[in-house]
């Protein structure tokens, strides 16, 4: 009794295998002898019809380059000839040496000597003057013409004498060819009958288990975990059916006890979720709500309980949640300017948004979005934005009449100064200077976030912006020992600008740059256009002791100043600069490597060809 597999297969297969080992023998055979039937072709028949066709047409070349010098043609005609009759004689030579059928000799024998008659007679019709043409026409005629065609008969004869061989040669390997094809369908039709038989024979005892563990493995796959496969033999497909009904039962107790452990994970998820005081929110990957707490479905209604709704409902939102979906990070904004506004109980909070990635193992799972509740702190912002634009207004009437004072006193009217006096009057000059311009900074600033500030919006040239404002600062830069330097790439397009208040954007990035930027070092300012399109990139680069890593991130709030900074300003110059800058849809940003210099790049948005001469927009809202 055959009780494994393999056995089985060897005895189904042992058949067959002694039929396609006949036929691969007979193959080899009859090709071999196909093969040798062309060999003789190619080699006995080929190379004589070859060299009687160059023959020929070397022949021809002949003849025409006699012709030419009956025309006239002398020089031609001798060139012609010199060159076609090697041909002639190489290929005359290759018919001589392949003589392998019983007329060819002859034949070649024949051919050899018309062709030394030809060269004799080409010899003498050279001879006669150039200027006889009528005696070298009737010599033509009367010998050459008649040689010429003589040859041209004997290379006939050669070349159908080989191709009429070749034909029969043909006849017999087509002979050859169909009887090996009657025997070759012959053997297969009896390989298919017995693999037929073979097939059906197996069949039985093969593919009943095997269609019977589909069917389980189907049922299985549609939920029903109660299969038991039965074991009919002891061979492998018997050991299969019993792993099988093993794993079945493996997979009920996992399931079960998985189902368990599922539940009360999702109750301690939940459990969690419902524990936070600030609202949250999780979504799948397409933004559609999974999971809320009792505070955020305050806020967006209890249909968002059930997966019903898409998150964010804000605007502002859509642009974040889609990049951390999209595996761009985590979004984690820190000032309280990117707070929402959402309803709560009929009341307007503001929540400062985080959203954070869910990853798994292939990729994002979801994102989770924590509210923080920033009501409290955006009202003590919005406060001290007040008491700020309040101080500084107040400031600025009493600061002016100090400048006036000590500008009055500095120029005598009120009677002469001794040199200690003028020393003392001048540094309150300059720090009366420097107090008005941090109290315009604080109004500026104020206003920007205010929306009281209007910007004139004009295209404007990338390369007249770098070199106004390279312009302005060349003085400064050669008395500091600074080299800079201005370039903008050719063709770039123009940029819809509030040419003032950019400017105001580029002074005072260049005058941050020559300020921490040695003597011999260099700032440079340069445009170019994106890689992307749609806007122009403006750098300020300088070779200064540039910034550590932890303080890039703070550098656009408002009073911050590096430590070790060597500016008087109040810190407000680049928080303005960055209000600026998104007033025209646009972005700044700052790399930096300690020992290495700083760079500033501003993103400005290209004017559309539709674009009017000047629009009016509002720096902030």
């Amino acid at each position: 009794m055959l009780k494994t597999l393999r056995s089985r297969f060897l005895l189904g297969i042992a058949p067959l295998m002694i039929v396609m080992i006949g036929m691969g023998l007979w193959a080899v055979v009859m090709f071999h002898r196909l093969g040798g039937n062309i060999d003789v072709i190619l080699r006995e028949n080929y190379v004589s019809v070859l060299a009687a066709q160059r023959m020929k047409e070397a022949l021809e070349r002949m003849d025409s380059a006699v012709l030419f010098a009956i025309g006239g043609q002398e020089e031609r005609s001798r060139d012609q000839f010199a060159k076609w009759r090697p041909v002639f004689e190489q290929n005359l030579d290759i018919e001589l040496h392949n003589i392998t059928l019983p007329d060819e000799q002859g034949l070649a024998d024949e051919l050899a000597a018309l062709y030394a008659i030809y060269g004799g007679q080409v010899e003498r019709f050279y001879a006669i003057p150039a200027a006889d043409v009528r005696g070298r026409t009737l010599y033509y005629f009367s010998d050459l013409w008649q040689t010429f065609n003589k040859i041209k008969d004997r290379a006939d004869d050669v070349l159908t004498l080989n191709q009429r061989n070749m034909e029969d040669m043909n006849g017999r390997a087509r002979s050859a060819a169909a009887h090996s094809v009657r025997w070759m369908v012959l053997l297969l039709c009896g390989s298919a009958a017995t693999a037929g038989l073979i097939a059906m024979v197996l069949s039985r005892s093969l593919l009943e288990p095997i269609r019977s563990m589909t069917h389980a493995a189907r049922a299985m796959a549609r939920g029903d975990m109660e299969q038991v496969v039965p074991v009919l033999s002891r061979d492998e497909l018997g050991e299969l059916a019993g792993a099988f009904n093993i794993m079945a039962r493996r997979i009920r107790e996992f399931q079960q006890a998985g189902t368990a452990r599922l539940l009360r994970v999702q109750k301690t998820a939940q459990a969690t979720i419902d524990s936070f005081p600030d609202p949250v929110v999780v979504v799948d990957p397409t933004g559609a709500i999974e999971r809320t707490n009792p505070a955020a479905r305050r806020i967006l209604g209890e249909a968002s309980s059930d997966g019903s709704m898409l998150w964010p409902p804000s605007p502002t939102l859509r642009a974040p949640l889609a990049d951390v979906l999209g595996g761009c990070g985590d979004y984690l904004p820190a000032g309280v300017e990117n707070a929402i506004c959402l309803r709560d109980g009929g009341q307007e909070r503001f929540y400062l948004p985080r959203i954070l990635a869910i990853q798994g193992e292939d990729g994002p799972l979801g994102a989770a979005v924590v509210l923080h509740d920033v009501t409290k702190f955006r009202l003590v912002d919005q406060l001290k934005s007040d008491m700020v634009a309040t101080v500084s207004h107040e400031l600025k009437t009493p600061l002016t009449s100090v400048q006036m004072a000590i500008h009055l006193l500095l120029e005598e009217a009120v009677g002469p100064l001794g040199p200690k006096q003028v020393e003392l009057l001048l540094a309150a000059r300059q720090d009366a200077d420097r107090l008005m311009a941090m109290v315009g900074d604080l109004l500026d600033l104020t206003r920007i976030e205010q929306g009281k500030v209007q910007l004139e919006l004009r295209p404007e040239s990338p390369a007249g912006l770098v070199e106004a404002a390279v312009s302005r600062f060349e003085a400064r830069a050669a008395d500091a020992g600074t080299d800079l330097s201005g370039r903008a790439a050719p063709g770039l397009p123009p940029v819809l600008v509030d040419r003032g208040r950019i400017e105001h954007v580029f002074d005072n990035l260049l005058d941050n740059a020559l300020a921490y930027t040695g003597r011999g070092g260099e700032v440079r300012l340069t445009a170019e256009a994106e890689p992307g399109g749609g806007s122009v990139r403006f750098a300020v680069e300088d070779t200064g002791a540039g910034i550590a890593p932890e303080h890039l991130p703070r550098l656009f709030e408002r009073f911050y100043r590096p430590p070790g900074s060597r500016s008087g300003g109040a810190g407000l110059g680049l928080s303005i600069a960055r209000e600026i800058v998104e007033g025209h849809r646009g972005r700044i940003e700052a790399r930096s490597e300690p020992g290495r210099g700083t760079t500033f790049l501003v993103h400005l948005p290209q004017a559309s060809v539709e674009a009017g001469p000047a629009q009016r927009a509002g720096v902030r809202s």
